[in-house]
């Protein structure tokens, strides 16, 4: 029977050599009562070959329910990203892409999708982008 400490090393050794990381990135998303708001984040060394880079976009898909104002966000730790407002109703699907933004400036290598609306702020849970 192999050790702990042997099986992680192996796995790490295996994700190194394969590029991909076991817990960084994906998507991550909060089902609320009319709909679901979710976060999207990639790998900079897969969308642009710049490592130092993570791309993020930030989603709401309604599903029910009257119009509702909302704002879509993503947040760092250190900065709060915004779109500006729109009107959504039942039916539809709004989305913000972040663009390519600096891994570095993420203290705790997390970020989290965030919805400003009418009816109250709301988040997703935190997507690892390190």
């Amino acid at each position: 029977m192999l050790s702990k400490k042997l099986v992680v090393a192996a796995m790490t050794g295996a994700l190194v050599m394969t590029g991909t990381s076991a817990f960084a990135f994906g998507t991550k998303s909060t089902s609320l009562q009319n709909g679901t708001l979710s976060i999207f984040a990639q790998d900079g060394c897969d969308v642009s070959a710049n490592c130092s880079l993570y791309y993020s976009s930030t989603t709401y898909k309604k599903t029910g329910g009257s119009s509702v104002s909302i704002q879509l966000g993503m947040t760092t730790g250190d900065s709060l990203y915004l779109d500006t407002a729109k009107t959504i109703k039942s039916g539809q699907t709004a989305s913000h892409s972040w663009g390519g933004k600096s891994k570095a400036a993420v203290p705790d290598c997390t970020i989290v999708g965030y919805m400003k609306a009418s009816t109250g702020d709301y988040y997703t849970p935190p997507v690892d982008v390190c």
